[in-house]
Formats: C-alpha cells, structure tokens, sequence
C-alpha cells in the first residue's frame, strides 16, 4: 500500500516542505517522479525522525545517526536527557518569575543602582530570589488564588475555601499561614474607622511582618522595605489582590495597602509606587 503526500501531511504533520528537506538532506530516498507513494519503510523513518525531534534532536543529529553504523543510541539519549532537563529547569525558573508577576502584579522595575549592576545579573538574581515556585507555601497560596479569584463573592462564601474562612474566625487557635494570610488582614480591615496610622493598626501590621518573618524561613532575611512593597501590593494589584479583594472589599484592601505602607515610613501606598 502506497501513502500520498496529503496522508503524511495529515496523519505524521509532516509538510511538504519538509518532506523535500529530509530527501534533499538523504533521510529519505529521492522522488523520482511527478508524484510520490510512501511505502510502510518510508512511513516508518518518518516516524522515527519525528519522534527524535520531538525529543528535541536536530536534523544534523538525526542524520549523523542514520550514517553512523556504530552509533551510541544508549549514550545519546543519556545526554538528550540531561540536556531536556537543563531546559526544563530554566523554563521553570522563568515561569515560577512570570507567576510571580502575574500574581503580585508588580513589575521589576530598573534598579536604583544601574551601572553597578548589568541587567544579567539583575536578571538572574531576581529569577531566584522572586520566584513564588521556591517556598511550598507560595505555590500552594497561588493554587488557591488561581481556584476562587474569578468567584463573586456570593460564590466565593459559599465555596469550600469560604466556609473554612467563616470558621476560622470562630476558633481561637488558627494555622500560623492562615493567621498570617487572611486573619491579621481581617482585623485590620475591622479597625478602619480608626485609622491606618493609628497604633493598634500599625501593631498589627507589625505583628503581620513578624510572622512572616517566622513561619516562612526564606523570608527571615526580607529587608522592612521588601516586606512594605511585595504585602502591600498584594492587596492592590495581581491575582493575589483579586482573592484579597473578594475577602475584604476594594476599600479594605486599600486601607490595608496603606497601613502597611506607613508602617515602612511612607504617607501611603502611592508613595510605596513612586
């Protein structure tokens, strides 16, 4: 049985295009004539070119293995491997930053110190230093954030994560990332008419950099002015503001944005974006 052209392009994805690059780089015999049946052989090495690129060999390595009778396969997928998983590593790395992004919503922006600093370098610190992938308990926040972001908040009271926050403010001893996420936000947002510089809010506030500081070990070295801008930004801007906002309403979440900015020495989170 003969397979046309149309059938490869439609069952392997292979064009015809490239079907003429594999004859005229000798991975296939040549077509002699006007129009061209595939035999199952022919099926077949098409089949194992296309299977090697998708593992992410190149043409030139394909057919150094169809010329080399002693070819090392054995060796060669060895070093594939960890070829992959150098890429799946850096790939990771940039998606755990562009999460991070997309969840804080705060942009990098060109540091203070530019000139002491070349942008590579910049880059690959932020890539391991802002990166929400590298503690558990942010990537396990952002899952949750990803789940109930989109639900109003009618759907949000009465969603699993939301009978868990009703809960939650009727007991008295609470998981310390709760506390740190959602019930020191929640007692804050109650002290509104009070002020967000006034004492017990600004104790709060403290209390809230304290126990991050605490319950998550990566950040026991965050600077006061990191702390200021990373929280107060996840009640304004982001994926994470988003849920906070479902919990604590628009205005709450400002209010909360500036109590932390005050508590770092600003007149309000504005001036934290300046």
């Amino acid at each position: 049985m003969g397979y046309k052209v149309k059938w490869v392009e439609e069952n392997l994805g292979v064009s015809r295009k490239a079907l003429r690059n594999f004859e005229a780089k000798g991975l296939m015999p040549k077509n002699n004539g006007e129009y061209r049946d595939y035999s199952d052989a022919d099926i077949d090495r098409i089949w194992t070119i296309r299977v090697l690129q998708g593992m992410g060999y190149t043409l030139t390595e394909i057919i150094k293995m169809a010329n080399d009778e002693n070819f090392d396969f054995d060796s060669s997928i060895q070093i594939k491997v960890k070829e992959l998983e150098e890429k799946k590593e850096k790939v990771d790395k940039h998606l755990g930053y562009a999460k991070t992004i997309k969840a804080t919503g705060r942009f990098p922006s060109r540091p203070k110190n530019m000139g002491s600093i070349k942008f590579d370098e910049f880059y690959e610190k932020s890539l391991n230093e802002w990166n929400i992938d590298n503690t558990e308990e942010d990537k396990v926040f952002l899952e949750i954030a990803d789940k109930y972001l989109n639900l109003s908040p009618e759907e949000f009271n009465k969603s699993d994560l939301g009978k868990v926050f009703n809960l939650l403010e009727k007991l008295q001893n609470y998981p310390d990332l709760l506390v740190e996420a959602y019930l020191f936000p929640r007692e804050i947002v109650k002290r509104k008419e009070l002020g967000a510089n006034h004492p017990e809010v600004q104790l709060l506030v403290k209390m809230m950099y304290e126990s991050k500081l605490e319950i998550i070990p990566e950040y026991s070295e965050m600077t006061l002015n990191q702390f200021v801008r990373f929280e107060s930004s996840s009640f304004k801007s982001g994926d994470v503001a988003r849920m906070n906002k479902q919990n604590f309403g628009e205005e709450g979440c400002d209010f909360i944005a500036d109590a932390i900015a005050i508590f770092g020495g600003y007149k309000n989170y504005d001036e934290v974006e300046d």
